[in-house]
């Protein structure tokens, strides 16, 4: 019988940073449901909303294991006449998906940059170099903050106010998989912090996940609406400088949104023309590709495909319904 709580906190943060890939983190927000059975040491995190459940990202095990828990997985939803959705599948899934009837888009990458680059240097670092070297004389700094060696409370009620004002600043449409939990789950958790006139004005959240090459994942930076213009650049410099003094051969900065759609399979070809059509006006309307342009200053040296897994392959108002709110899309 499949299990959907009981399986202690520690465990499934072992788990998550032992298997799970780049939006694995997600499933650790209290708001998510967790699915496991006997037998197979792994989880899926979904949210479910109108029959529908999204999961976020592979399953979370040993790679040969992600097919049986896979499909578990699906009996347990077809046996509650759930839909399914996977939210940032990899090629791996996208195949599993694919032999079994899915419907697939391929819809972002997973950018995997070198920290032994150094994105100021040289002539194609001349403008970031430009840049920070403004943001450097406002006063801006940037510094590691060891907070599972040498927590300081105060220091960490600073940076929740401060990402309190980035979230109640923000504008337009906005989503995100989860809410920053900046500092639950310190388990393989590293911070780096920017300060200017004794003030935090910026957070990177890096997170270290075995089954990513090179282990380290950028899941989140921000910097307050106050903090001068570059604060995050910076913030992003720093982490990679000290990747790159530990000898770290790669870094992966997270998801970056494609501006079209990539390869669909399982789809009749009227659902591909309009699937077409509305990603790239979303895309537009919602900037998604501004992210990856952002990452992409720092050297993206490999990409990896990411998908939007359908079972039934469909994409109709309850599933669109049931991304939307698995991404907390709202109009700020």
């Amino acid at each position: 019988m499949p299990e959907s709580s009981g399986l202690p906190r520690s465990a499934a943060i072992e788990l998550v940073r032992r298997h799970g890939g780049a939006v694995a983190h997600a499933a650790l927000d209290p708001s998510c449901n967790t699915f496991r059975v006997p037998g197979i040491d792994g989880l899926i995190g979904f949210v479910l909303t109108r029959r529908c459940a999204v999961a976020l990202g592979d399953p979370i095990c040993m790679p040969e294991r992600q097919g049986a828990l896979a499909d578990a997985f699906a009996a347990h939803c077809a046996d509650n006449d759930w839909s399914i959705i996977y939210a940032a599948a990899t090629a791996s899934m996208q195949a599993y998906a694919r032999e079994r009837g899915y419907g697939t888009l391929e819809f972002a990458d997973l950018l995997i940059a070198d920290p032994r680059h150094d994105p100021e240097a040289g002539p194609k670092g001349r403008h970031l170099r430009q840049n920070l070297n403004h943001t450097r004389r406002l006063g801006v700094s940037a510094r590691e903050y060891h907070g599972t060696t040498a927590p300081d409370a105060r220091l960490e009620a600073e940076v929740e106010v401060a990402c309190q004002h980035w979230r109640s600043a923000r504008r337009g449409a906005q989503m995100y998989l989860a809410p920053p939990r900046l500092f639950a789950d310190r388990s393989g958790r590293r911070w780096f912090i920017a300060e200017c006139a004794g003030r935090i004005v910026g957070v990177l959240s890096m997170l270290q996940v075995s089954c990513i090459v090179g282990c380290n994942l950028i899941n989140f930076v921000f910097s307050t609406p106050s903090a001068p213009i570059h604060t995050n650049e910076l913030l992003v410099v720093a982490a990679l400088k000290a990747l790159r003094e530990e000898g770290a051969r790669s870094v992966c900065l997270g998801v970056g949104p494609r501006p079209a759609l990539g390869r669909i399979e399982g789809f009749g070809g009227i659902f591909e023309f309009l699937a077409r059509h509305l990603y790239r006006v979303a895309a537009r309307s919602m900037h998604l590709h501004g992210k990856t342009v952002f990452w992409e200053k720092y050297g993206v040296s490999h990409r990896q495909a990411l998908y939007l897994l359908f079972q039934p392959p469909r994409l109709g108002l309850r599933e669109l319904d049931a991304l939307l709110r698995a991404f907390h899309f709202s109009l700020a």
